[in-house]
């Protein structure tokens, strides 16, 4: 682990000490570091010119490790970017609870094992996501946790149908469905009462958002099918489509949103001896 990426959230770290710190200590163990920032202004100011990376795009084509500085929304901001170019990832957390993220800010010199590769690699599923409109495909995303259709306006419910490799699984009226990864089945699919699957497992979890039913329950799906989800009723520019929290895509009547396993998967690096249920536990105390 020579080359490494430090990506770095500004909001959580906004005069770059912390990221100067983690340069500095990786530095230290003789590895090349620098860092950038993904999202907001990207001003990298803060940082000596020798310590930021104005191009991560090109430089993660060569990039033996990323750091990630921040919660889990860096993490899935920036795992489109690492699964394209199989570059494995290890966050710091700097948010909250930080299920992705692998060490706390205090737990810095656990670096040392990753340089000296006393590591585990832990694979992730991921999910190709696509919108087709009067049978022709109009957009694709993939994802780490979750494609969520939803409304936008809380005043009014959206009529859905779920489907499972073109057969019919359930109709949904309500706020929306999640679709998740088992990797995002401790994020928002959980808060809406769907199963917590372990995050190595390959599966889809279905869960309607406020259904208006008491018998409409979440559906773990085998990692292969192909879900789709079908949007029956919604006001005029009311339903939206959003994948891991972040590429809002505005939705018709008639649209078919599908999601199946991608190709790509995310690397996590794991350098603690911990069993997802220590985890769990751990972080939903």
């Amino acid at each position: 682990m020579n080359r490494i990426l430090i990506c770095t959230n500004a909001e959580r770290d906004p005069k770059m000490a912390f990221t100067r710190q983690v340069i500095a200590k990786l530095r230290s163990l003789g590895a090349e570091a620098r860092a950038f920032i993904p999202f907001g202004d990207r001003d990298l100011s803060g940082l000596e010119p020798d310590m930021a990376c104005p191009d991560p795009e090109k430089a993660m084509e060569s990039a033996d490790l990323l750091v990630c500085l921040g919660g889990d929304g860096t993490m899935l901001h920036i795992s489109k970017l690492a699964a394209e170019n199989k570059v494995p990832m290890i966050g710091i957390n700097m948010g909250q609870l930080g299920f992705i993220t692998e060490l706390e800010q205090e737990e810095l010199d656990r670096l040392e094992d990753v340089v000296r590769g006393a590591y585990t690699i832990e694979k992730r599923m991921m999910i190709d996501v696509a919108v087709s409109r009067d049978g022709k495909e109009i957009y694709r995303a993939f994802g780490l946790n979750e494609a969520v259709v939803t409304r936008k306006n809380a005043a009014h419910a959206i009529r859905l149908t779920a489907y499972g490799d073109d057969k019919k699984i359930s109709d949904y009226s309500g706020d929306g469905i999640i679709i998740a990864t088992p990797t995002g089945s401790t994020a928002y699919s959980m808060a809406a009462g769907g199963p917590i699957v372990e995050p190595t497992a390959e599966n889809l979890i279905l869960t309607p958002i406020c259904a208006h039913s008491l018998t409409a329950k979440a559906y773990v799906l085998t990692g292969d099918r192909r879900t789709s989800v079908r949007i029956i009723k919604a006001e005029e520019n009311d339903a939206l489509l959003l994948v891991d929290g972040r590429q809002p895509f505005d939705l018709r009547i008639g649209d078919t949103v599908s999601v199946f396993k991608s190709a790509y998967v995310t690397r996590l690096v794991k350098v603690k001896n911990l069993s997802f249920y220590d985890i769990v536990k751990n972080k939903l105390n």
